[in-house]
């Protein structure tokens, strides 16, 4: 047999800790600085890429420090205006 519904009931008055306040203070500020360094290193990434055309997206993908995919490289490239990668053509020395 269903539980009886009586409407919406009132929830309690809650108030947060001072420490529950400041660790989510700590947290949303963290985040802050964690979207201004992954800002700052997609710039970096597409600055070497703008700054050797030959070099491609997978290259730079495939180094194990680097934490993107090529896709994502590419997108990164698109919103920094990354000349585009001429993979067939042959370097020449």
């Amino acid at each position: 047999m269903p539980k009886p519904y009586f409407g919406k009931q009132p929830l309690p008055e809650y108030k947060p800790s001072d420490e529950a306040l400041a660790a989510i203070k700590a947290w949303q500020e963290a985040l802050e600085l964690e979207e201004k360094t992954r800002h700052a290193a997609r710039k970096a990434l597409a600055e070497e890429l703008k700054a050797d055309t030959d070099l491609p997206y997978a290259a730079v993908a495939a180094h194990p420090q680097v934490p993107w995919t090529e896709a994502t490289l590419r997108i990164i490239g698109q919103e920094y205006k990354v000349p585009p990668r001429q993979p067939n053509k042959a370097k020449k020395d």
